[in-house]
């Protein structure tokens, strides 16, 4: 019979109850004349392990450590304004408030005119059918009201505004180094107003008068610095016609105009129901980037000849599209001939190049509205825009 030692198995890993077990099983298979006398061998003796003496914890408290002064200098502290300083001003100007019967919506302390001493500039209603906004800015004993020009012949004088709202601000809006005084105001049921006016060294000149029906915006869309005013009206179809203005140097002039949604809800509705509004719809579906609505608004002839695979890759590098000057030019039966200008921003190799195009569409009426066949286009300008929003 083959026996193996149990130390190969104990090697091994099989632990030390494995080990016991297959020896004493081997040992039960010798005969009783291989048994000697047992042989006993002593446990070692385990060494106790030192102790070590713990020191207590002293109670004194210890003293810290100084920390090196720093070689900065100390921080200047803010000045504070004094009160004496401020009564003064707020007490003239409650005599002279009351002087003129004119209880303000609001009142701010800006330094108006950059002579390097706040003003008082404040807003109230004047009473009347309509109420009337005023603004005014008194600086010293010299009252200064800031008026909006006389409306046109024939349009609703709006003034300043109707209502009892206090939204001014003063900052240099169009980067001329001064300092505007920004009024917006609200009349009837949704006309916007803007005025701006500015200190020329004699008084406050008025820079430009805005009044839209569907909103004004200013923003700086360009990265010129110089806010861009955007006066939207309404255009019918849930469409707003906007008109760009920006600062020239010397005055606001008009520099663009463009269609956009009156609301920013999804899904918008393509209105087909003429042919300046088919042209329009084209080009806001490609501008959301809603590329099948804009195949949609091709004619079936037109689809045939090029599958939307195919015709999708040529806006692949489009990132924005505006579309403005929209007007029919021709007319016959059942087609016409739209004119408009569009405004194109790609990505061109990793950089914004702008192109403005003279756009001639051929369109024609279905059963399901006015449908776009073909176009002509002429580049008129083009420039790199370093900055894009």
């Amino acid at each position: 019979m083959m026996t193996v030692p149990y130390r190969f198995l104990c090697r091994w890993g099989w632990g030390l109850v494995a080990c016991l077990a297959l020896g004493l099983f081997i040992g039960a298979c010798r005969p009783l004349s291989d048994w000697g006398a047992p042989t006993y061998t002593l446990a070692p003796t385990l060494t106790p392990t030192p102790t070590h003496t713990i020191t207590p914890i002293s109670t004194k408290t210890p003293t810290p450590t100084p920390i090196p002064s720093s070689t900065l200098p100390p921080p200047t502290p803010l000045p504070t304004l004094q009160p004496s300083a401020v009564e003064t001003p707020i007490a003239k100007v409650q005599a002279r408030l009351a002087q003129a019967n004119v209880t303000p919506l609001c009142l701010r302390w800006e330094d108006t005119d950059l002579d390097g001493e706040p003003e008082w500039l404040g807003a109230y209603l004047q009473p009347g059918e309509p109420s009337q906004l005023k603004v005014f800015i008194l600086d010293g004993e010299t009252w200064h009201d800031l008026e909006a020009p006389p409306a046109e012949p024939g349009k609703v004088d709006y003034g300043l505004g109707q209502y009892p709202t206090c939204e001014i601000e003063v900052r240099d809006a169009n980067v001329d180094g001064r300092a505007e005084i920004i009024i917006w105001g609200r009349a009837e049921e949704s006309v916007d107003l803007l005025h701006l006016f500015v200190w020329d060294g004699a008084s406050y000149r008025l820079l430009g008068a805005f009044v839209g029906d569907a909103g004004i915006r200013m923003q700086n869309a360009d990265g010129d610095l110089a806010d861009e005013i955007s006066v939207r009206y309404k255009a019918g179809g849930g469409l707003v016609w906007e008109a760009v203005h920006i600062w020239d140097g010397a005055n606001y002039g008009w520099s663009w105009e463009r269609y956009d949604w009156f609301y920013l809800s999804r899904p918008h509705v393509y209105r087909t129901d003429t042919p300046e509004r088919a042209v329009i719809s084209f080009y806001l579906a490609i501008n959301d980037r809603d590329l099948p609505g804009a195949y949609h608004l091709l004619s079936q002839t037109t689809q045939a000849e090029q599958p939307y695979e195919t015709w999708a890759l040529g806006f692949a590098t489009t990132m924005a599209v505006e579309v403005g000057v929209v007007h029919e030019i021709e007319r016959s039966d059942d087609a016409a001939v739209v004119a408009a200008q569009a405004l194109s921003y790609d990505n061109v190799d990793g950089r914004v190049a702008a192109r403005l195009w003279d756009v001639s569409w051929r369109v024609v009426q279905t059963a399901d509205g006015w449908r776009c066949v073909s176009a002509t286009t002429e580049l008129l300008d083009s420039w790199d825009a370093p900055y894009y929003r």
